[in-house]
């Protein structure tokens, strides 16, 4: 019998925070995204799932959506492809190392602690999405405020 994870233990998850950030920075430079592509992260710990989130890409078409709600995704027009699915697994650890620039997606893959399915051409777009969205900046930005609270927290003990 699996237990769905609490409103609370998926708060304090990386995921929680970086994809928002992500988010921001997508949506105040759409230009910089004018890939086509659906990308499903299954965010785990410890191997448990935990929660998922979802970037959908549509070029110049309409705004990139970045949530933890599935978006419907528009059927193709007459003279294009479909909108191409990357599914990747990924603990919220790596998942913090990989957006930081620590952890390449090769050696993620290699390594397994990234799994992929689906498009896989789209997935190796990722850094370069991540970095045009200022991911390692922000990533470790929240690293160092993480260790600030960290630190402060210890003070008080």
């Amino acid at each position: 019998m699996s237990t769905k994870p609490s409103a609370k233990a998926i708060a304090k998850l990386n995921a929680t925070t970086l994809f928002p950030e992500i988010r921001k920075e997508i949506l105040a430079n759409p230009s910089l995204f004018a890939i086509r592509g659906f990308f499903i992260f299954n965010i785990t710990k410890r191997g448990v799932p935990m929660t998922e989130w979802y970037l959908l890409f549509q070029g110049f078409q309409a705004p990139a959506q970045v949530s933890q709600t599935r978006p419907e995704i528009p059927k193709a027009k007459r003279d294009e492809d479909p909108i191409p699915v990357a599914i990747l697994q990924i603990e919220d650890s790596d998942l913090l190392n990989f957006m930081s620039g620590g952890l390449t997606g090769p050696r993620g893959i290699v390594s397994g602690k990234i799994k992929i399915a689906g498009a896989i051409e789209l997935a190796e777009q990722l850094e370069e999405i991540f970095r045009k969205a200022k991911g390692p900046e922000k990533t470790l930005t929240f690293l160092e405020q993480k260790r600030g609270r960290s630190e402060r927290a210890r003070a008080r003990l």
